[in-house]
């Protein structure tokens, strides 16, 4: 296998031994897609490759990414929110986070630990922490397309565009557009190269005419694997706003963690004409 951009999947001993072993066996089966999809199970025994749903000859990726039937019941949908939803509280905690804490000017703070006065050494500071662009305000605010939807803030722009997620400070009208994809991980480094020149395309009258009312607009596509491999993507942005160190490999575990119940769910509903949303906890 060669999945580029993805991030390589640690599971602890205390999650092999608290996970159900249905769930453990269907993780690392589907890793190597040698789970009994209706190809594989023609390839072992001879049986009808069809997709129950579609009669599309069927893989592990059409099940997972690419079923017609799956896309119009909302399957997908479903598991974009959920990963969306686990997306959005990460980013609502360090937004408020960082609204409740003094303002700091950083720019100033980095010239004031380096500079030297006359006859002074210099202090040698083994790591010198990257400055965290959302630290320059605390009025972030946010909105994500969820339950009630989203309704891209008018004093930015008048548009009808729903993004995933919107991040903006009036005070530096600065504005983070964030949209999720959960696609199939060996096509994560086309999704990548897609999905920005998709977003910067669907986003670029936005962003001009923002520019023209004085604003910044910063579009960042994130992908999370369906499988529950986490992308570049989705480190970096993590990140920027300001997640790091413990809490951003937190966070990662639970993207991946909501990616991969969440087709599981799927997996299992595979033959079911109906279909049911269910909690992820």
């Amino acid at each position: 296998m060669n999945w580029e951009s993805v991030e390589k999947r640690k599971l602890s001993w205390s999650e092999f031994w608290e996970m159900e072993s249905n769930r453990l066996s269907v993780i690392i089966r589907a890793t190597y897609d040698v789970l009994p999809s209706p190809i594989n199970l023609q390839l072992w025994f001879g049986k009808d490759p069809a997709c129950p749903l579609c009669t599309v000859p069927t893989k592990l990726k059409h099940i997972l990414v690419g079923c017609g039937t799956s896309l119009t019941q909302g399957r997908y949908t479903w598991r974009h929110n959920q990963v969306l939803r686990c997306l959005a509280e990460k980013v609502e905690r360090k937004r408020k986070s960082i609204n409740a804490q003094p303002f700091t000017n950083q720019e100033e703070r980095q010239f004031s630990s380096a500079f030297v006065r006359e006859g002074d050494k210099p202090r040698i500071s083994p790591s010198t922490p990257d400055l965290v662009p959302l630290k320059v305000a605390m009025d972030w605010q946010m909105q994500v397309n969820l339950d009630n939807g989203l309704i891209f803030p008018t004093e930015i722009v008048t548009t009808t565009l729903r993004p995933d997620l919107v991040l903006w400070s009036n005070t530096q009208k600065l504005a983070y557009v964030i949209e999720l994809t959960v696609p199939w991980e060996e096509a994560i480094e086309e999704a990548i190269e897609e999905a920005f020149e998709r977003k910067k395309l669907r986003y670029a009258n936005l962003a001009a005419e923002a520019e023209d009312r004085g604003w910044k607009i910063k579009v960042r596509p994130v992908e999370v694997g369906c499988r529950g491999f986490a992308t570049s993507t989705t480190a970096k942005l993590l990140r920027e706003i300001g997640i790091r160190g413990q809490a951003q490999r937190q966070a990662i575990r639970e993207l991946v963690n909501t990616a991969e119940r969440t087709s599981h769910w799927l997996w299992l509903k595979r033959a079911d004409i109906t279909w049911a949303a269910k909690a992820v906890s």
